[in-house]
């Protein structure tokens, strides 16, 4: 690492961002009648006050324009039992809420049942960025459960060892 600015290639930068272990999610929201999501890392924490959090979506998702439509999304921290589900929302099925345990808030917005954590948002700035948008939500509601977070890492799903 120099001084000097260069490019980096998207294989390399992919192969580097592999180490950084995340916690799996799957955001979720409505449009058009149907329930939506799929299976994310990029999540991140922005502030406490007011509590806010941001996504981050590639354009290309099927999800994305239901998003960016709805105005509302929510993101389930998967439970380390969960990994079939992150699997199932990775994928390309149809009708994905037909065979997940949910349940539906009052903004239309699916929540994972067993998820060890649910942030339900309402987006208050979108930021495009190449080939995603980074959608900033405002946290509108909250749910916890006791179970330890579903982890990925070098391509791999994995737990949380407790040292």
């Amino acid at each position: 690492m120099g001084g000097a600015e260069s490019d980096v290639d998207s294989d390399t930068f992919r192969s580097v961002m592999r180490h950084l272990a995340g916690s799996v999610t799957v955001i979720t929201t409505e449009g058009e009648g149907q329930l939506h999501g799929f299976t994310a890392t990029a999540v991140c924490s922005v502030c406490a006050t007011p509590p806010t959090i941001l996504i981050v979506v590639n354009k290309s998702t099927r999800t994305h324009p239901h998003i960016d439509r709805k105005g509302f999304f929510a993101v389930n921290v998967l439970a380390d039992s969960q990994k079939g589900i992150a699997e199932h929302f990775a994928g390309k099925a149809e009708e994905q809420f037909s065979s997940v345990d949910h349940v539906v808030t009052e903004r239309g917005v699916p929540l994972i049942n067993g998820a060890t954590a649910q942030i339900e948002c309402k987006i208050v700035d979108r930021i495009s960025i190449g080939t995603h948008t980074v959608f900033v939500g405002r946290v509108i509601g909250t749910g916890l459960d006791a179970h330890s977070p579903l982890v990925y890492h070098d391509a791999r799903y994995g737990q949380v060892a407790h040292i």
